[in-house]
C-alpha cells in the first residue's frame, strides 16, 4: 500500500470485495454494491438577500462556485430572510457555506437556527463576516457557530491594525494571486481552542491593542474559517478581484480530507473536452470582397468553417426572426441556413425568434417600457439616414422595428414579447429547416444571456438544453481565477448553463478589440488546462464577426490548432448536458478505497486529485474504461453502458495489476468488453478515431472496425514496450461504429 493511501484508507469498516469478473456491455451491476456512505456533494450556501439580491449576484457565486465545482460540489443557495431548512435536516450537505460582507439585517433568526444546524452540519465553512455583531447579544451564538470549527471569537476588533505582524503558514496558501496589503484590513481577534485546528494565517495583535494573537485563516475537521480582508480583495470600480487564500487548497481542506472520486465536466474519454458554438447574430450580413460580388456572410461560414474543417463539429443556432420579413429580417439566406445544418458536423441550434438583448426587462412583458426604451433611442433632434431612407421611398415601418444595435431590449420589437414564440415557435420555425436525420436539443441564450427564470423553465418543458453567458477570463486583463463563471447559473429553482469560454463581444467585463478578444481564448484556455484542468476547451461567437478577415483569420487559426491538439471534439449540446447532469452524479463510499458511481447521465469521467500515490485496480473495478493522468490529477473513464459503476483504488505493494485500460481517444466509447487478450467497444466522435490503450501484452494484434455489420477498416498494430497500443481509424464515425481488438496467434505462439 502506497503511504497515501494507507493513511487515507485507515479505518476502513468494509471488508475488500471479490474481484468481478467485467460484466457483459449494459450489465446492471447494482446487485453487487452496498453503499456504506454517500458522499455528500451539494453545500449549503447562505446569503442575505438584503445585501445581494440574488445567488446570482453573491460573492459565493460569482468567486467561489468555481472552485466548488471543480472539487465536485454543487451549490443550493437559500436566502437567510426566508425559511431555513430544519437544522438537523442540514446533515445532508457536504456543508453550510457563508461569505456575508456584514451581519445580516434579520440576523437574529439566523443565528437562532445557525447555533443549532450547526451540530448538526457536516461541516461549516464561513467566509467574511461570522454573521452577527459581537459587541452585542449577538456573542453567544457567534461563539456557538465558530466552536464547531474549533475557534472562539473574543469579543473584541483591532481597527488600528498599524503594527499587526501577519504571520502565515504558508505564503503560497495565504498569498495565492496577491499578498496582503501593507497595512492591514480591522479584523476580529478569533482564537483556536482545539488542536486539530490548522492556522494558514495569524496575526501579532500590537502591545497597545492588548497583545496577543488573532487567527484570520484556518481550516480543520469541521471546516474552515477567512476572515474578512484576508480571503479575496475587490475593486469594485474596475471589476476586478483576487484571491488572497488558494481557494482550491482551501475549499479542499474545509470540506473533505479524504480522497473521492469527482464528478469531472472538462474531460471525455481521457482528453480535454472541445466545441465550438456560434450564435446567428449577422445571418443577413453582406461582405463586399475587392473585385467580387457581395457574399452574405453565412455563405463564408459555410465555406470557410464548416466545410474547410469538416473534422471538426460546430453548433449554429439560428434566431428566426432573421428570416422573417414580417419582422424585418430577410428570407434570403433561408437556404444556405439549410445547406448549413444538413453538413455532417454541423449540429443545430435555435436561439429565441426575436433575439432579446435584455432578458430580464421582459420578465414581466411590459409592452409600454418597451415603447418607451424604443422611443426614447430614436433620434429626436437630427435627420437620420433612416428619415431620409423612410422619405426617398426605401424604408419601411417593419424597418423601424428593428434594433440598430444591443442598447434596445430586443433585435425585433415590431409585436409586443411574447415567451412562446421565443420558445415554441421558434423551436417549430427551426425545425422547418432541418434535414430529416436531425434534431434540436439547444437553446442558446442571446443578448446578455441573463433569462428569466420562466425562460429556462419554457425551454426546458420542450425537452431542449441550454447554454451562454458567464464571460469567462483569465488572462492578464483579469488575471484570477475569481473571472471564471461557475458551471450553471442558479435562476429561481432553473439551472443556465454557462458557456466554457467568453465569446468576442464582452457585456460584463473591459470592452477589447474583437481580434483581441479571440487571441485571447487561447491565453484562457491554457491558465485553465495549468496547472489544473478547470474547463474544456471551447470557441464561441457570433456570425457577424466573420464579416471582418482578421477575425475570420483567427477563427481559422483556432480550428487549426484544435484540428490536431490532443482533444475530444463534441457538440454544444453534448457539453450542456454533462453540465445538466453534473449535480446528479450519486457517490457511494463503500470501504477500501472502493465507490459506486450512479445516476451518471452524460458525466462520464471522474476524477482523484492529490494523486500521485493514487492508482486505479482495474481487476477490481467495475465499469472503468481507463485512466490518465493530468498534472497531479487522476482521471478515470467510465462506461455509460454499466450502471452503477464501481471505481477501486489500488492499496497494495508495488503497481497495479496490469489491465488493458484507456489511455486517451479523440472519440467516445462505450460497452467495453474485454475477453482475454481481446477486447471489443463501441464508438462515435468527429476526425479520425485516435486511441491509445495501456496495459496491452506484446504481441500482433488486429484491429477492426464495422458497421452494421460490416467491415470497414482494419489493419494489424503491435504495442510499445511499455505497454500501450495506439492508432487511428480513419474512417467517419458520427455514426457509431464497432471496434473489435484481437491478438494475432503468432509461429512463436502455436509452438
Amino acid at each position: 500500500m502506497t503511504p497515501a493511501c494507507a493513511v487515507w484508507l485507515a479505518g476502513a469498516a468494509l471488508a475488500a470485495m471479490p474481484a468481478a469478473a467485467a460484466p457483459v456491455a449494459g450489465e446492471t451491476v447494482a446487485k453487487e454494491i452496498v453503499a456504506k456512505e454517500i458522499v455528500a456533494r451539494e453545500i449549503l450556501a447562505l446569503y442575505d438577500g438584503a445585501q445581494e439580491q440574488a445567488p446570482d449576484r453573491t460573492r459565493i457565486h460569482k468567486y467561489a462556485e468555481v472552485v466548488l465545482n471543480h472539487l465536485g460540489y454543487a451549490v443550493v443557495y437559500r436566502d437567510v430572510r426566508d425559511p431555513l431548512p430544519e437544522p438537523g435536516a442540514v446533515a445532508r450537505y457536504a456543508s453550510i457555506l457563508t461569505w456575508f460582507a456584514a451581519p445580516p439585517a434579520a440576523r437574529g433568526p439566523y443565528l437562532a437556527w445557525a447555533r443549532i444546524a450547526a451540530r448538526s452540519a457536516r461541516r461549516v465553512v464561513i467566509l467574511g463576516s461570522t454573521g452577527g455583531a459581537f459587541w452585542s447579544d449577538d456573542h453567544p451564538a457567534i461563539n456557538a457557530v465558530l466552536s464547531e470549527l474549533g475557534l472562539r471569537h473574543e469579543r473584541r476588533a483591532i481597527e488600528l491594525t498599524l503594527g499587526t505582524e501577519a504571520v502565515p503558514v504558508s505564503k503560497r496558501l495565504t498569498a495565492f494571486e496577491r499578498g496582503l496589503d501593507p497595512v492591514l484590513p480591522t479584523y476580529d481577534v478569533v482564537t483556536a481552542v482545539r488542536s486539530d485546528v490548522e492556522p494558514w494565517l495569524h496575526l501579532t495583535i500590537p502591545r497597545r491593542e492588548g497583545g496577543g494573537t488573532s487567527v484570520v485563516v484556518a481550516t480543520g475537521p469541521r471546516g474552515g474559517y477567512a476572515a474578512s480582508g484576508f480571503e479575496i480583495v475587490e475593486d469594485g470600480g474596475l471589476g476586478r478581484s483576487r484571491w488572497l487564500i488558494d481557494p482550491f487548497a482551501f475549499f479542499a481542506r474545509a470540506l473533505r480530507s479524504e480522497p473521492w472520486p469527482i464528478p469531472d465536466v472538462t474531460t471525455v474519454s481521457g482528453r480535454r473536452l472541445y466545441f465550438h458554438h456560434v450564435d446567428s447574430d449577422g445571418l443577413n450580413d453582406v461582405i463586399v470582397a475587392r473585385k467580387q460580388e457581395p457574399v452574405l456572410v453565412p455563405q463564408v461560414f459555410l465555406n470557410e468553417i464548416v466545410l474547410a474543417y469538416p473534422d471538426l463539429p460546430v453548433t449554429l443556432a439560428v434566431t428566426p426572426g432573421d428570416l422573417d420579413p414580417l419582422l424585418g429580417g430577410n428570407a434570403t439566406p433561408t437556404d444556405l441556413v439549410r445547406q448549413i445544418w444538413s453538413s455532417p458536423n454541423v449540429e443545430a441550434g435555435v436561439a429565441s425568434y426575436t433575439r432579446p438583448h435584455r432578458w430580464a426587462f421582459f420578465a414581466e412583458a411590459d409592452r409600454a417600457a418597451e415603447t418607451a426604451a424604443v422611443t426614447a433611442d430614436a433620434p429626436q433632434d437630427r435627420f437620420g439616414l433612416r428619415r431620409l431612407l423612410d422619405l426617398a421611398g426605401y424604408g419601411t415601418a417593419i424597418d423601424s422595428h428593428v434594433a440598430g444595435g444591443r442598447d434596445l431590449p430586443r433585435e425585433y420589437f415590431r409585436f409586443p414579447f411574447d415567451l412562446r414564440i421565443e420558445t415554441e415557435t421558434a423551436l417549430a420555425t427551426a425545425r422547418t429547416l432541418l434535414p430529416a436525420d436531425k434534431s434540436i436539443r439547444l437553446y442558446q441564450w442571446t443578448g446578455d444571456a441573463q433569462p428569466f427564470e420562466g425562460a429556462i423553465a419554457a425551454t426546458r418543458r420542450l425537452g431542449l438544453l441550454n447554454i451562454n453567458g458567464g464571460e469567462s477570463r483569465l488572462d492578464p486583463g483579469y488575471p484570477s481565477v475569481s473571472h471564471l463563471a461557475p458551471i450553471a447559473r442558479p435562476v429561481g429553482i432553473e439551472r443556465q448553463t454557462y458557456a466554457v469560454a467568453s465569446d468576442e463581444l464582452p457585456r460584463s467585463k473591459a470592452w477589447r478589440p474583437m481580434v483581441a478578444a479571440l487571441r485571447g481564448l487561447r491565453t484562457t484556455a491554457l491558465n485553465t488546462e495549468i496547472p489544473r484542468r478547470l474547463k474544456g476547451s471551447s470557441l464561441h461567437y457570433h456570425l457577424a464577426s466573420l464579416g471582418k478577415q482578421p477575425a475570420l483569420r483567427e477563427v481559422q487559426a483556432h480550428l487549426a490548432e484544435a484540428r490536431t491538439a490532443p482533444v475530444a471534439p463534441i457538440t454544444a449540446a453534448d457539453y450542456a448536458e454533462l453540465a445538466q447532469d453534473f449535480p446528479g452524479v450519486a457517490i457511494d463510499a463503500l470501504g477500501d478505497g472502493a465507490w459506486s458511481v450512479a445516476g451518471r447521465g452524460a458525466v462520464q469521467t471522474v476524477r482523484f486529485d492529490a494523486a500521485g500515490a493514487i492508482d486505479v485496480d482495474l481487476s477490481r473495478s467495475v465499469g472503468v474504461i481507463g485512466r490518465t493522468r493530468h498534472g497531479d490529477a487522476l482521471y478515470v473513464a467510465l462506461d455509460r453502458a454499466v450502471e452503477p459503476a464501481r471505481v477501486v483504488l489500488w492499496t497494495g505493494a508495488g503497481p497495479a495489476p496490469a489491465v488493458v485500460s484507456l489511455a486517451d481517444a479523440r472519440w467516445r466509447l462505450w460497452q467495453v468488453v474485454r475477453s482475454g487478450a481481446d477486447w471489443r467497444y463501441e464508438a462515435s466522435g468527429f476526425g479520425p478515431g485516435d486511441f491509445a490503450w495501456d496495459g496491452v501484452p506484446a504481441g500482433a494484434y488486429r484491429v477492426i472496425a464495422r458497421r452494421n455489420g460490416e467491415d470497414l477498416w482494419s489493419a494489424e498494430v503491435a504495442p510499445s514496450v511499455d505497454g500501450r497500443l495506439s492508432f487511428s481509424i480513419p474512417v467517419a464515425g458520427i455514426a457509431p461504429l464497432g471496434v473489435e481488438i484481437r491478438r494475432v496467434a503468432t509461429a512463436e505462439a502455436t509452438r
